[in-house]
């Protein structure tokens, strides 16, 4: 069964306290990997449609909160369910157990959800969408301009991140994006973007950036990392997480350069580990339904000394990817264990014998060596 391994590994580590990662000694060089468990999650019941139209689960974002497998669906879901949902590990490939949806409005206001993060103390949980689009003169598209956040098990009261406690949407925080970006072909501020990476330090968001250009038709893939500072203050009702104004891309990293045998393709996630002293990243390939995806790591203070990322690669010295799927989420598990999840778009994917059906994601167990 698919979630075999993931039942055994992650239901007995769950039961040890205080089990956590290995630190990355000092000058040791990156993990290998190998695939350890692959399958397809079920989003949702079978059948399910939007306005006359079948619902596919584009599974862009997924985090492992130290108890729950938080999941989100870039696409809008009918009334009753959610973008966002999560499952027990030990359920996670059980097509049986439904997920929990989290129906609060909030959740289905912001729109194309694209990275969960963590901060390294697993205090708080953050969830981004794209930033890919605005209406001038109109607020129909600002819900493609936000950042929930909420304290780690609280899921069911998120706030969103923004210069005030009023804002619905995290627009406020956008032109500082746009203008960190600006390059000599778009000076002032670059006019089209997609964030679809995000990483929490213990006093910094990285940003990840896939696209930049004209518009989104007229771009460049791109991996590109962008920092700002947060700070939580304290609030008459609780805490609230404010941005600084020192943002700054910290990594402009070119993926042709670093192997020009891979084909093109963009970043599609980033994942701080706080054990290892990582930052994971994910690119990918999406052309013509040919889907790829491959795993990337650096030393935190090499990504933000501007070095290049490394592959990670297999036992046989071999890149390690996820061929026919495009995986846009990882996720530390315990026992060195990586939990990436694929938004293969509308592509009915295969893994083994089986099918992808519309409201199923697939997902990846990596076992680090």
């Amino acid at each position: 069964m698919y979630h075999r391994l993931l039942l055994v590994t992650v239901t007995i580590l769950l039961l040890i306290p205080g089990c956590k990662t290995a630190k990355l000694p000092a000058g040791k060089t990156l993990p290998t990997a190998s695939i350890s468990e692959e399958g397809f999650l079920d989003c949702f019941t079978p059948g399910t449609s939007l306005n006359g139209q079948t619902v596919w689960c584009e599974a862009s974002a997924v985090v492992f909160d130290g108890k729950n497998v938080l999941i989100a669906n870039d696409k809008d879901m009918p009334d009753g369910l959610s973008p966002v949902f999560m499952k027990t590990p030990a359920t996670l490939g059980d097509s049986t157990q439904p997920p929990l949806y989290l129906t609060q409005p909030i959740f289905s206001a912001a729109r194309k959800y694209e990275d969960f993060a963590q901060t390294p103390d697993q205090r708080f949980v953050f969830l981004t969408t794209a930033f890919d689009r605005v209406k001038p003169g109109s607020h129909d598209w600002d819900g493609y301009n936000t950042i929930l956040y909420w304290r780690t098990g609280d899921e069911q009261h998120p706030h969103v991140l923004a210069p005030d406690d009023t804002s619905r949407t995290s627009m406020g925080y956008r032109q500082q994006l746009a203008r960190v970006l600006a390059t000599n072909e778009f000076p002032g501020e670059m006019p089209y973007f997609k964030v679809e990476g995000l990483a929490a330090t213990d006093r910094q968001l990285l940003f990840g950036i896939r696209e930049e250009g004209k518009d989104y038709k007229d771009f460049m893939y791109r991996a590109q990392l962008v920092s700002v500072s947060y700070r939580i203050d304290k609030t008459g009702d609780g805490e609230r997480i404010r941005l600084e104004n020192d943002w700054k891309v910290i990594n402009d990293f070119v993926i042709a350069k670093a192997d020009s045998t891979l084909p093109q393709m963009g970043l599609s996630s980033l994942e701080y580990d706080p054990a290892r002293q990582l930052v994971w990243m994910l690119t990918s390939q999406e052309i013509d339904n040919r889907l790829d995806t491959f795993i990337w790591a650096a030393p935190l203070s090499d990504v933000y000394a501007g070095k290049p990322f490394a592959l990670i690669r297999d036992s046989q010295g071999k890149p390690l990817h996820t061929a026919g799927h495009k995986a846009e989420d990882i996720t530390i598990l315990p026992n060195n264990q990586l939990l990436l999840i694929a938004d293969d778009d509308r592509v009915p994917t295969t893994i083994g014998t089986h099918t992808r059906q519309p409201n199923q994601a697939a997902y990846f167990i990596l076992t680090l060596h």
